[in-house]
């Protein structure tokens, strides 16, 4: 099995020596190391890599998902069988590509080509939390929780692109994902696709990826609590508001559901799922996601504006907008 490890990236110089050098100490080498950079401006390619690593240099900002048609388009050219995807902020564990490969291989032939897509479990470390995958239920989008003693498991999408390993067969068959998704939810329209072609998807959580090692753009900046309260702030760029709530609402009216009750239903659900206290409505929580920052115009109305342009874009049907 040849396996090119990529890379895509957009002005992280901090970090992507990082990334590189956790590829190239892999107790099983890739084939093939591929960078694509995103027209990066902060000097991350003003460097030597080692030899076996390739670039791709884009003219211009393709977003997370644009990079990954290319770096896989380029993988698929070169007969590779795999691609193990990562970002440039992303540092896997020796042993995670071994530890896919070597599980992969303990099926039998039949469910080798059942499988779409196999997957580290990243370790966020600027929350200090292992990143789950997620099952569509009729309950909506639920994280799975698995047994201590479950090694690996199947889900139908990763929280995040990195450290998943993508099967060509079933990306000649399931196509490239949609570039048009920017950054945000892509890994989810991409994965839902390949669900819908009748593939599956492992994680294995002795593979093991530290994701998000130069920070984050994302995530909780401070928690209050109130009695028996807590109310956590949250920190996003502008431009990750704006793709977070466009591509969910997006992805639910037009990718995900089929039909008005449906749409509705994704929408407007009243009801909680495990992992979460409050409505479990896309509608709802692209509410509330934009409600906190509503509450701090004084710093945050540039990411209140970028939300409500999102739901617009996002309900409408603009994918192809950009921020």
């Amino acid at each position: 099995m040849r396996v090119m490890a990529y890379v895509h990236t957009f002005n992280d110089a901090d970090v992507i020596e990082g990334a590189i050098a956790g590829i190239l100490h892999q107790t099983r080498l890739p084939d093939g190391v591929l960078l694509v950079d995103n027209a990066s401006t902060d000097g991350t390619l003003d460097r030597s890599f080692p030899e076996r690593v390739s670039v791709i240099r884009n003219t211009k900002n393709l977003g997370s998902c644009g990079a990954i048609g290319i770096g896989l388009s380029h993988a698929l050219e070169q007969g590779f069988d795999w691609m193990w995807l990562l970002d440039a902020d992303s540092v896997p564990e020796p042993d995670a590509l071994a530890r896919l490969l070597e599980l992969y291989s303990g099926w039998s032939s039949a469910f080798q080509e059942e499988i779409g897509a196999m997957a580290c479990l990243p370790y966020d470390q600027s929350i200090g939390k292992q990143l789950h995958g997620v099952l569509f239920t009729s309950r909506g989008r639920v994280v799975v929780t698995p047994e201590p003693e479950q090694r690996y498991y199947m889900c139908h999408m990763t929280h995040v692109w990195s450290g998943s390993l993508y099967r060509f067969a079933a990306v000649r068959r399931v196509g490239l994902p949609n570039p048009d998704y920017f950054i945000d939810r892509g890994e989810l329209e991409y994965m839902y696709r390949m669900m819908k072609s009748g593939y599956k998807a492992f994680i294995h959580r002795d593979a093991v990826l530290r994701h998000n090692v130069g920070g984050t753009s994302v995530g909780p900046s401070k928690r209050l609590e109130i009695g028996p309260f807590a109310i956590t702030w949250y920190e996003a760029a502008p431009l990750r508001c704006y793709y977070t709530v466009r591509n969910t609402l997006y992805f639910t009216l037009y990718d995900f559901t089929e039909g008005r009750l449906a749409k509705f239903r994704e929408l407007f659900r009243l009801s909680s799922r495990p992992g979460r206290s409050l409505m479990s409505g896309v509608a709802w929580q692209a509410a509330l996601f934009t409600l906190n920052f509503a509450l701090r115009p004084r710093t945050h109305w540039a990411q209140v504006l970028a939300c409500f342009r999102g739901a617009w874009d996002g309900i409408t049907g603009n994918i192809a907008a950009r921020f």
